[in-house]
């Protein structure tokens, strides 16, 4: 069992990690890495090696969703309105998500009901 304590040691995994990382959660990457690779290191050092090498934008964030709704209404507010699809890291970004994450915001204040009705002025501090 090979147990990473250098930065350098996690360089021949990279690939790796990243490939599953991509597909699966941290909690099933790790035991797999285990098994396949014999590479054996903690949660939070997983998770700090993913933040280096900037792969910890797997879910997410509320000001990407924020950015997302403002896209949404101003295009909504043209004439005619058009449809809006997002992709985000190169995933699409369900617009079921999008529509809970506005619900979502609208409960806990975020955004305001006017904000989301008047927006044909075209001035929206999110």
């Amino acid at each position: 069992m090979f147990r990473p304590t250098k930065p350098e040691d996690w360089e021949p995994y990279r690939e790796t990690i990243a490939y599953l990382y991509t597909y699966m959660k941290l909690k099933d990457v790790m035991p797999e890495m285990e098994k396949r690779h014999h590479f054996k290191a903690t949660e939070k050092q997983y998770k700090t090696q993913l933040k280096k090498w900037n792969l910890d934008t797997k879910y997410t964030k509320s000001s990407e969703y924020m950015a997302m709704i403002k896209i949404q209404k101003q295009r909504e507010s043209e004439n005619p309105p058009k449809q809006t699809r997002f992709a985000l890291r190169g995933r699409p970004v369900d617009p079921k998500d999008i529509a809970r994450f506005e619900k979502r915001a609208l409960k806990k204040g975020m955004i305001k009901e006017e904000d989301l009705i008047d927006y044909e002025a075209g001035e929206w501090n999110i």
